[in-house]
Parts: structure tokens; sequence; C-alpha cells
């Protein structure tokens, strides 16, 4: 084997040389040269003669066969050859020699094909097998089942309620008293009485009568006073004394004083315009000035800011959970002044009348039953709010479709070959529709993977404002026509079409913008998802394996895992939800089509594997 592979190696070689200067020569005979052109074609033709001399001998050398190695050892394998080996072998090995000693030892039977029982009994059952297994007398008779009326009662979701609270407004007035002080000079109207006793201002200060004063037409405080006189032990008690225009009115003054201020000497008494007087009589060798000075409280009013009452606590927290939404806020108390602790207050509007569109939650498990094709019988209201039906009680009647079964009856022992005989009714199949719903997730599958996730849902927002009343979420219901739905972002209709058709679930409401500490705008988020189904499968599979929707700022709307699906149990699955659109694409013309498919497919199935023998599949011509 390596001698002629060696040798072809070493032809290959040689054969590449000579070509090589062939071809070498070929290009020095083509150059333009002085000799004689003759000579050299008949030198080139020595030469090439020469060479395929060699390649000839060569060949001859190699043979007609170079891979050729003899007789293989695979030739040995015929029919022939292995039969006599072994029968060789069987002569010599010990299990063959002790299982032909166990055949001829066997005794041997003969069977009478025209007297055996056997044969003769198979030949009776195949005359006559009815009479024979004792089903003479049987026949085949159709048997209706099915079509019981079934009557369902359900709850579904009624319509909007128009709820209203009211907003006081309160304004509050802080009243105080603030002292002050005013001082003037002393002025009195001269009578004879007072020039008399002239020297009364000498006594201690007026402190009586002056809380009885009254205004008088001039705005003057004119005063009523009892003057003493202790040093002279007697008194005076007419007069009045006159005061300038004053900022307080006499129902302000607390107390009154006097006070002398003194001025200049004098030898003689007397009494001047201005209300001095000389008290040289009594010791006294100065002049006095008399200033009066009353204390009195004038009023301090602070008005607090605005403050809002209101007793819609209640159905905040349902628009904070997306059962309510804003629908108006009208003032029904506008542009009044109202009387606050002697203070006139004008504002535009004293009270708003608030109202909501709010929606009740219910079972919603009617669709199911419509999937089914059940007709509705009845309708009660099961919960009012106002006037309202917010929660109805619908009754539904169901009735199975009639189904025709063949039976066989008559003779003396069923129909049943080898005893187990079986009944050929059958119950009405309630899964159908969960085993579609579970179908259909699975080939939501194909293709739906996403970063590693399956049913991605997408996360939606929406809008509340509290101060202009502006909802761009509303309840979910009915609602969006003649509410401001204009005046909302394309992503915010968006969502609302989305919550119409029942499928985005709802996360929660934060405040989104506040002003003085005040919530002024909130927001409300959503999981949304391409159908029902997806939603029932993802709000029923997270809470199997305890997964969570987020927060309502950052809402988890991520799909799941593989592992995830994996630990979710699918048999524990309601999605009745989903039934009633699965229904609505379904198409019964389907499903004879499909049943005409499956039929011949089978029948190819069984002509594959039982041909017919009257007809023979055509052979290709030249045989098989």
């Amino acid at each position: 084997m390596k001698n002629w592979k060696r040798e072809f190696f070493v032809l290959m070689i040689y054969l590449a040389f000579v070509f090589s200067f062939f071809f070498l020569l070929l290009i020095l005979f083509s150059l333009p040269v002085k000799a004689n052109s003759w000579h050299n074609l008949q030198q080139g033709d020595l030469t090439a003669q020469s060479l395929f001399d060699q390649m000839t001998a060569k060949k001859q050398e190699a043979g007609g066969h170079p891979f050729y190695e003899g007789i293989s050892k695979e030739a040995n394998y015929k029919d022939t050859v292995l039969d006599g080996q072994a029968q060789g072998a069987v002569n010599s090995d010990p299990a063959a020699q002790m299982i032909y000693q166990s055949s001829d030892a066997r005794p041997q039977v003969k069977i009478d094909p025209v007297t055996d029982p056997l044969i003769k009994g198979s030949n009776e059952v195949m005359a006559n097998p009815l009479e024979v297994i004792g089903g003479k007398g049987t026949q085949v008779v159709e048997v209706q089942q099915g079509g019981k009326t079934e009557t369902v009662v359900c709850e579904e979701s009624g319509e909007d309620s128009l709820e209203s609270c009211a907003r006081e407004l309160t304004v509050r007035v802080i009243k105080t008293k603030v002292k002050k002080t005013w001082e003037g000079q002393f002025r009195y109207w001269k009578t004879r009485k007072a020039r008399k006793h002239g020297h009364y201002l000498a006594c201690t200060a007026l402190r009586q009568g002056v809380m009885n004063a009254d205004r008088q037409q001039n705005s003057d405080v004119t005063a009523a006073y009892l003057a003493c006189m202790q040093e002279l032990g007697g008194q005076l008690t007419a007069g009045h004394v006159s005061l300038a225009s004053t900022p307080f009115v006499a129902s302000q003054i607390v107390a009154v004083n006097f006070k002398m201020t003194k001025r200049k000497r004098s030898n003689r008494l007397r009494v001047s315009r201005s209300g001095y007087v000389d008290s040289n009589d009594h010791g006294t060798k100065y002049d006095l000035y008399p200033r009066i000075i009353i204390d009195f409280e004038e009023d301090s009013y602070e008005v607090l800011p605005d403050e809002w009452s209101d007793n819609c606590a209640r159905l905040e927290e349902r628009v904070d959970s997306g059962l309510c939404g804003y629908v108006s806020r009208i003032c029904t108390a506008p542009h009044q002044t109202r009387i606050i602790n002697d203070i006139p207050i004008t504002r535009n509007c004293w009270q708003e009348t608030m109202t909501y569109a709010c929606s009740y939650p219910a079972k919603d498990d009617c669709g199911a039953l419509r999937a089914r094709g059940c007709a509705q019988i009845n309708s009660t209201c099961k919960q009012y709010v106002g006037n309202v039906c917010v929660v109805y009680q619908q009754t539904y009647q169901c009735k199975d479709a009639p189904r025709t079964i063949f039976q066989i009856v008559g003779g003396n022992t069923p129909f049943c070959m080898d005893g187990n005989c079986r009944d050929q009714s059958w119950e009405n199949n309630d899964e159908l529709m969960s085993s579609v719903a579970q179908l259909s997730i699975l080939k939501e599958m194909q293709g739906n993977l996403q970063n590693g996730f399956l049913f991605k849902g997408e996360d939606n927002r929406c809008s509340k404002y509290i101060v202009s009343f502006k909802d761009c979420c509303g309840s979910g219901k009915g609602w969006g026509n003649d509410m401001g739905l204009a005046s909302c972002n394309a992503k915010e209709k968006l969502l609302n079409k989305r919550r119409k058709l029942g499928l985005c679930h709802f996360v929660g409401t934060y405040c989104d913008k506040k002003v003085l500490g005040q919530c002024v705008k909130k927001k409300t988020s959503y999981c949304c998802f391409s159908s029902k189904l997806l939603k029932a499968f993802q709000e029923q599979g997270r809470a199997q394996i305890g997964m969570g929707w987020g927060k309502p700022k950052h809402p988890l709307c991520r799909g799941f895992t593989i592992s995830e699906i994996q630990r979710i149990d699918f048999s524990k699955l309601d999605l009745r939800e989903a039934f009633e659109d699965i229904m609505k694409n379904f198409k019964p013309g389907k499903m004879g089509d499909i049943s005409r498919q499956v039929g011949e497919r089978l029948e190819v199935i069984k002509g594959g594997m039982v041909p017919n023998a009257k007809q023979q599949p055509n052979q290709r011509a030249g045989g098989a």
C-alpha cells in the first residue's frame, strides 16, 4: 500500500517538472533569435517526444489501477459462504445442539381441519356470528341525549352614578383690643360760677363723670365733670369740659386724667383764655397749664387666609382608586358679602357643589354565559345609588345542544366480544373554553419573547387636576363623551379606550404636583395588555407566584420570565373573563373545515397502512 503511494507521488512530481520544463522551452523558442527556425522546430519536436515517452513508461510501471490493494475481506460476505459458516458453527455449538434435541423430543400433534373442535367452532362463528355469541335479534337505534335547560344567575356592573358633595368657604376674622392714649389741651366754658370759684383747678384731677360723655354735633367730646377742691374743703358742680375732635368715641374711653404743667410765676390770680390758673392765694408762686389725658381702646381686626372644608373625602378616595371621576364643579353661593365679627367680608364664591361619576365593582361573570350562547330571561337591580342602578343581577337560561348517539339493543347478551362493555353516552364538556383559553395563552408565547420576558404590559397614566376639576381618567364606564376628554392628550385618550375594553389593571394614584404644600395635580397609573386573556393571566399568575404590581409612581408592568411561567399552575387559572372575546373570534365554519381536513388526513394514513387489495399501488416501469 505504502509503496504504490510513494511511487504515485514521485510520478506526480516528475510530471509537474516535465510540463514546467516544456512550457519554459515554448517561451524560449518563441523569442526572436537569429538562429535557424527549421532547426529549432525539429529540436523542439524531439524534446517533446522524449518527454511523452518517459510519461508512457511511468504509466506502465504504475499499472491501470493504482489504488487497487487486492481482494478485500468483505468479499466473503455472501449468502452461500455465510450459510456454510453457520452450519459449521451449529455442529460444534452446545446451545444449538440442545435446541435441536428439544425439538426432536417434542410430541407431534396433528390437527384435522374438518373434525377438529377448534377449527369447527371457528367456522361456525364465521358463518353465523350473532347467533353463536347470543346477539341474535340486536338492532342499532338512535338515542337523543343532552338538551337540558339550566338557569344561571350572574352579576354585571350597571351605569355610573352621579354623586355630589359640598365645599364650604370659611373666613375667620380675629378681633382684638389695642390700648391707646390721647393727650390734649384742657378747655372749659367760662361761667360766673367758674370765675367766682376760679381756683378750683388746683385740686385733684377730674376722674369722675367722663364715662357718661356723649358726642355733640360739633364733633367735640363734652363731658360733665365733678371737680373737687380738697384744699378748700368744697366742691364745684357747675361747668363743662370741651375737647377738640378726637380719634375715638365716648364708648372707647377707659380712663381720663389731668396734669398741670408749670408755666410762669404771677402775683395775681386770674383765669386766662387758655385755661391756666394762678394759685398764688394757696401758697404756690407759679402758673399751671391744665392738660387732659384720655386712655381708650381701639378695635383691631385680622382676616385669616380662606379655608375650604368639604364632605368629599369618601368620593376622593374612590377617585384615587379609579372608581370615580370628576364631572363638574358649580358655585352655588356666588358673590356675597357676609358680616363676620363686625367686619364685612366679600368673596366671589362661598359654596361649591362637586359632582362625581362613580362605578361600583361587580363580579361581571356574565360574559362566559353569553359565550355559551345562553339567553337572558330576567334582570333585577342588586344595588341602587340614588335612582341609579349600579349593580345588576342577570338571569340566563342555558340549554345544551341535543346530541344523537347510536346504541345496539336486543339479543341475549350485551354486544361486546370480551365482556368489557362500555356506555356510549357522554356528559357535557365544561372544560372546552378553559382548554381553548389556555391554548390561546400558549399560542401567544410564539414569537412574544422580548428581552427575556413574555406577555409584557404597557405603563399607561392619566391626570386629574384638582383646582380646575379637570379629569382625564374618569371612572371608565361611559366617560369621555362630554366631560372634557378633548382637552386630554393622545395617550390619555388611548388609555380611556383600553379601559373601556377591560384591558387595563389599576395600580394606584399619586400626587404629581404640589403648590404651597397642597396637591393640585394627581396621576393614576395602569398596566394595560393586548387582550383580556393576557390581563387575566397576568392578574392570576402574579397572585400565584407572589409578584406585585409595583408602586403607583413606578408601576411594574413587565412580563413573566420563563422560570416564573413554569411556577404558574395553569389548572388553577379562571379565565372566564376572556371567554366572550374568544367566542367572538370563533367561527363555526372553521370547525367543519378542520373536521374535513382531519378526516382526509386519516384516510391518507389508513391508505398507507392498509392498501386496498383491489387496487394495488402502481409500480415503476422496470421494477420496484
